[in-house]
């Protein structure tokens, strides 16, 4: 099954290496930095992921995440941020957020948790064909 990952981060290069990343591991990657595309995104076929910028889409990354999580309750997301906004941070795991990593952060750190979070959206949609 298409394993998908929508980053929805503003643009850096950070994003771009990682994204390339990404796609060198076999995942599908889409990104935005707007808030009307994430829906459409999101409704394509496979599981999928969101990666979530903080940093950068600061206030408005919290509105991102209180719809996905309203809409797509099955779909987990990642936020990385910056250490100076340990607030949004906390606000994002507490609207329930699968994980937080602070920039910088371990890259094998991250692609073990978006595994672990691929892995958590194939057994919840096992579970809910039963």
């Amino acid at each position: 099954m298409e394993q998908r990952i929508i980053i929805v981060a503003k643009e850096s290069t950070l994003w771009t290496q990682l994204t390339h990343h990404l796609r060198q591991e076999g995942f599908m990657v889409a990104t935005t930095e707007r808030e009307e595309k994430v829906a459409a995104l999101l409704s394509g076929p496979g599981r999928c992921l969101v990666l979530l910028g903080l940093e950068g889409l600061k206030r408005e990354g919290i509105a991102i995440l209180r719809t996905i999580r309203k809409d797509f309750p099955l779909v987990d997301v990642i936020t990385i941020n910056a250490g100076h906004h340990l607030d949004l941070s906390i606000e994002a795991m507490r609207l329930g957020a699968f994980d937080d990593f602070l920039i910088p952060f371990d890259l094998d750190g991250l692609m073990a948790c978006i595994h672990r979070a691929l892995s958590n959206a194939s057994n919840r949609s096992r579970k809910e064909r039963k």
